[in-house]
């Protein structure tokens, strides 16, 4: 199964002064089980995509399949949509509103009709599997970090047992610390649970190292859809598009135009590390 866009379009009103069509004949697949980072430059339309998929935004045209179901058909139960698609928004504190954390993570399970004592448990599991301490449960959200925040977000969207779990720059705004056990958390999830992973970031560095694929968009049309490897490859398009490719690349580039027997497709600092190691070092 799958979420499948076909010819997507979305206009914001004559009144938006960025202009009117921000998705322009998207189609795309996007494969269970699969780890999707999603790129591009500020006003890309990256969240406006991501917006779609559980029905959070309203398409002009075109047509979104998640496990074959029509989104927007008549039959179609919103709510259990959302809980099957989970959306972490890139500001935590456009979800976080209860009085307190547990409570607030547990409002989506007794949303969904989950009895108290089950809500509960759902919500202790969840919090607890993004590494939120017990002394924070009874604190207001507007209390925490940002990090701890995020943590709590997530832990909301988990709670509902989400198939497809969907996340708007996550790491904005933490230090390398916090970020990198955010996204070790969100590649655990994928690799215990088998759970499709669509993540929306400015980070080249983050989605080359945990993306099994990249879609990069530009001026609301998808211009690669490709595995990390041939997208970063195509570095000069990039930065034509006001992007980049992982600083490693570049610096794997320079190496092998300097003569030395390097692989110029890797995009990780781990992977340059072992390659350097072996063709140069040994």
């Amino acid at each position: 199964m799958s979420i499948v866009i076909e010819h997507l379009n979305y206009e914001y009103s004559d009144s938006n002064p960025a202009g009117r069509k921000a998705l322009d004949d998207i189609c795309l697949e996007i494969e269970e089980g699969c780890f999707m980072g999603i790129i591009g430059h500020t006003g890309s339309g990256k969240s406006t995509l991501v917006q779609h998929l559980n029905g959070l935004l309203k398409k002009t045209s075109g047509k979104i399949l998640v496990d074959g179901e029509d989104i927007d058909g008549d039959d179609c139960d919103r709510k259990a949509l959302r809980s099957r698609v989970g959306l972490v928004f890139q500001y935590p504190e456009h979800q976080l509103f209860e009085v307190d954390v547990f409570s607030d993570v547990c409002f989506g399970p007794k949303n969904m009709g989950m009895t108290k004592k089950d809500a509960e448990l759902k919500s202790y599991a969840a919090l607890k599997l993004c590494g939120v301490e017990d002394d924070l449960f009874y604190r207001s959200p507007l209390e925490l970090s940002g990090g701890q925040k995020r943590r709590v977000a997530m832990a909301g969207v988990l709670a509902m047992n989400p198939k497809y779990l969907i996340l708007d720059e996550p790491t904005a705004g933490l230090d390398p610390g916090g970020r990198k056990e955010i996204l070790n958390l969100i590649s655990r999830l994928k690799k215990e649970n088998n759970m499709t992973i669509i993540l929306v970031s400015h980070s080249m560095e983050d989605v080359a190292e945990y993306a099994d694929r990249i879609v990069v968009m530009n001026k609301g049309k998808i211009v690669f859809n490709d595995i990390p490897t041939n997208v970063f490859a195509r570095y000069k398009e990039l930065e034509n598009m006001g992007l980049k490719a992982p600083e490693v690349s570049y610096i794997m580039h320079e190496l092998k135009e300097a003569g030395f027997n390097v692989d110029d497709s890797i995009t990780t600092v781990d992977q340059a590390v072992l390659n350097i190691y072996q063709r140069i070092c040994r």
